[in-house]
């Protein structure tokens, strides 16, 4: 489908539709025409007449079939644009929206993002109404037969449905996250800007083979797998990626998601150095302005520059960024730097110490020794006369049952 992308843009602003023509190629868009204008928002289109005639002429000689704004509308300037274009108008979170609904496989991720669009629509649903009454329109169809309160209130019930539905979900998700805790491993989780290289890392690490490639926003729903680094076991967890500008009613309704940020011992925030370092700049902050939104605040962060295999000046666009945090360069695609990486995060991850034992031959025994193989990190392991002795990096509440069971216990 053609559309063509529009920003109003205040004195301060600053150009995205470069970022926004991405968003429209992930939803399966194909942007054929931008219009871009600096002026005070227009009470009636939010752009100004003469440029609405100017997109009106582009839509029919370019045969457009939809227009996507930078900028969000109040109702009544999308009904208008709607009606002066006679083609649909959306947001740009409306788009984002769309993309989720097409990547999302999990019952959670759909429940979220028809949490967001329904909240989005409560927003809007009276004076959409209300204008729908004047004359249907691209946009408007079917809600003329509606009353305002009548569809506010069915939005409002379906928006509480989900709410009760997701509430469930996190209920099982927490049992999930306790039992974590009571196996004592650490969570490493991945974060970042979307289409940072997340995905690849976590195959990297993980093993396995989960979808990833330039298109944004590929993972909306949290994967955990146990990984090594350095022999020590930990849970390593990907989930969605950020944007900038994400929408706030994002933010909410994937909190139990996002949630995963607050919970992890060690943050890998992944940055594509390979691009100009004012952008690098840019989406760094905004993924750490997004974590601190989220209410991560005391959770180590590793800053992993990403695809340094495509930026030869890497180094020196990282010394003039000077991060406030540690941070490794690295290649998922090619495996560069990933020993450094594994190194970095094995010794700011926490949650293990190096204990030595002697565990006596006994009924308690075999089942102790299965737990030590499953979750430490073995250095030696000799059988003697006694038993067992071991010495092994183990998480610090699997160190209290050893020492609770062995007949002797030293940390080393």
């Amino acid at each position: 489908m053609k559309v063509a992308l529009v920003q109003r843009l205040d004195d301060w602003a600053e150009y995205n539709l470069d970022e926004l023509e991405e968003l429209c190629r992930s939803a399966g868009y194909t942007p054929v025409y931008k219009l871009v204008q600096r002026r005070p928002p227009h009470s009636k289109y939010m752009i100004g007449p003469g440029k609405v005639e100017e997109l009106r002429r582009a839509v029919k000689s370019l045969k457009i079939e939809k227009i996507v704004t930078e900028n969000e509308l109040k109702p009544v300037q999308e009904y208008n644009l709607a009606k002066a274009l006679s083609i649909p108008v959306i947001t740009r979170t409306q788009l984002i929206l769309e993309t989720f609904a097409r990547r999302a496989a999990s019952t959670e991720a759909k429940l979220q993002i028809k949490l967001a669009e329904l909240q989005y629509e409560l927003s809007r649903a009276k004076e959409k109404v209300r204008l729908a009454k004047k004359g249907e329109q691209p946009g408007f169809h079917g809600l003329g037969a509606y009353e305002a309160d009548v569809y506010y209130n069915e939005v409002f019930r379906r928006i509480s449905t989900i709410k009760q539905k997701l509430k469930q979900i996190r209920m099982r998700k927490n049992l999930v996250r306790q039992r974590r805790l009571e196996g004592g491993l650490p969570t490493v989780a991945l974060t970042g800007y979307t289409n940072a290289g997340k995905t690849t890392l976590f195959n990297r690490f993980s093993g396995e083979e989960h979808p990833a490639g330039p298109q944004l926003f590929t993972t909306l729903s949290t994967t955990a797998r146990i990984v090594k680094f350095r022999g020590r076991k930990a849970y390593l967890s990907d989930t969605v990626g950020f944007i900038k500008n994400l929408p706030h009613l994002l933010v909410e309704s994937f909190h139990s998601t996002l949630s995963e940020f607050i919970y992890a011992d060690l943050l890998l925030l992944v940055v594509d150095i390979s691009e100009e370092k004012s952008v690098v700049e840019s989406k760094l902050n905004t993924c750490l302005n997004v974590l601190d939104e989220v209410g991560v605040k005391n959770v180590p962060i590793l800053v992993v520059f990403n695809k340094i295999d495509a930026a030869s000046d890497y180094q020196e666009k990282i010394e003039s960024i000077n991060p406030e945090f540690r941070y490794v360069a690295v290649s998922a695609w090619t495996g560069q730097g990933l020993d450094t990486l594994e190194e970095s995060v094995a010794d700011m991850m926490g949650g293990y110490i190096r204990v030595r034992a002697q565990l006596e031959n006994g009924q308690t025994t075999p089942s102790l020794l299965n737990e030590i193989k499953q979750f430490c990190n073995i250095l030696k392991i000799e059988y003697n006369s006694s038993g067992y002795e071991i010495e092994c990096e183990t998480p610090l509440q699997l160190a209290e049952k050893i020492k609770r069971l062995a007949a002797e216990f030293h940390v080393v």
